[in-house]
């Protein structure tokens, strides 16, 4: 029994590449806000006995995001879905994976568990803030899956840029499982750097970079404020790079992120886990080999 998909209003275009890749029909839905601006969503399709997937980005309006995700896997459940699985492969509030601080919210652990009650049963997600490699996981109750878009995004800017060899910058060491998965399948070489955090806006960045005539490619999960980004592009140029591209995941560019990285890398590029003009790389191949 084939897939059924299942679009919220921020991953609709995914979902209709990720419906196309698998060959799956896509349900039409409604959703739309009330003046007081509450959300409101409603499939007018028969699920019964079907499995299927709500494919969702939690980027941008996380917050509205989540709520139509929570309504539409209600809806479906309330149409007969037998068992549904959340395609969301930017999962908001997935950086706050524990309490950093006494008396914080868990939120990571507060919407798992939402989506659990919901009847969830496994949720799949990219190169997860909460996760450093690509094994299945547990998700407070929920069957995890994480892909990375690592691969594909060093396999297309060789090929856009006909670059014989590459390196690759994870510039921060969180994010370097990522980057040796796509050096590993691209056949490049690969550095990890150190990130200190001063601010919201502002970081330290260590390591040891030989770049010197080389074309290098960044590569992060997520790019936000691009201050983690930025900073590592400055520290390749400082080295001797020869050209210096950026690509993440996950591309959030918030104020004026795009315009900062487009000023200092020669080429930035995303995936369309978020729908941004950078995202030239889609997710469904993959994500539709975890289905």
């Amino acid at each position: 029994m084939g897939k059924i998909i299942i679009p919220c209003t921020n991953a609709a275009d995914l979902a209709t590449r990720l419906a196309t890749e698998i060959k799956a029909g896509v349900v039409q839905y409604e959703s739309r806000k009330f003046p007081d601006g509450e959300n409101y969503y409603r499939i007018d399709t028969d699920l019964t006995g079907k499995d299927v997937a709500v494919v969702q980005s939690g980027y941008p309006n996380p917050n509205d995001a989540l709520v139509e995700l929570i309504l539409a896997v209600n809806a479906a459940k309330s149409q007969g879905a037998k068992k549904v699985t959340v395609v969301a492969p930017y999962f908001p509030y997935g950086r706050q994976d524990k309490r950093f601080k006494k008396g914080e919210a868990f939120s990571l652990e507060i919407f798992a568990g939402v989506l659990k009650d919901v009847g969830v049963k496994d949720i799949i997600t990219a190169d997860a803030h909460f996760r450093d490699d690509y094994k299945p996981y547990n998700l407070f109750g929920l069957r995890g899956h994480n892909i990375s878009g690592g691969g594909i995004l060093a396999h297309y800017m060789k090929a856009k840029f006909s670059l014989n060899k590459l390196h690759i910058i994870s510039p921060d060491f969180g994010a370097s499982e990522l980057v040796r998965q796509a050096a590993d399948e691209t056949n490049s070489t690969y550095t990890a750097l150190q990130k200190k955090r001063t601010g919201d806006f502002s970081v330290e960045m260590s390591g040891e970079l030989n770049v010197q005539g080389k074309n290098v490619l960044v590569l992060d999960d997520i790019i936000s404020t691009g201050g983690t980004m930025a900073k590592a592009i400055e520290l390749c140029k400082q080295n001797g790079a020869a050209r210096v591209f950026a690509a993440a995941t996950h591309g959030l560019f918030v104020g004026d992120a795009l315009w900062k990285l487009r000023s200092a890398a020669e080429y930035v590029v995303t995936t369309d886990s978020v729908k941004n003009e950078t995202a030239e790389v889609s997710l469904a191949h993959e994500i539709a080999e975890t289905l």
